[in-house]
C-alpha cells in the first residue's frame, strides 16, 4: 500500500508581522494497485461500479 504524505506549513498572520505562529497541513495520497486476470465480462462489471466524488480511479487493460 503506497501512501505519499505532503506537509505544508504556512504563517497564520497574513501581513507577516506579529508573533511567529504557524499552521500545519497534511495531504495524504493513497494508491492501491490490484492486478486481475479475468474475462472481459468481469472487467465490464468492475468498471461499472459507482464511486463517490473525490476518488480517482484509473483502469489499465493490458493484453498478453
Amino acid at each position: 500500500m503506497l501512501t505519499k504524505v505532503l506537509h505544508i506549513t504556512t504563517r497564520k498572520s497574513p501581513c507577516g508581522e506579529g508573533t511567529n505562529t504557524w499552521d500545519r497541513f497534511e495531504l495524504r495520497f493513497n494508491k492501491r494497485v490490484i492486478d486481475l486476470f479475468n474475462s472481459p465480462d468481469v472487467g465490464k462489471q468492475i468498471t461499472s461500479i459507482n464511486i463517490e466524488q473525490g476518488v480517482e480511479v484509473e483502469v489499465t487493460i493490458a493484453y498478453s
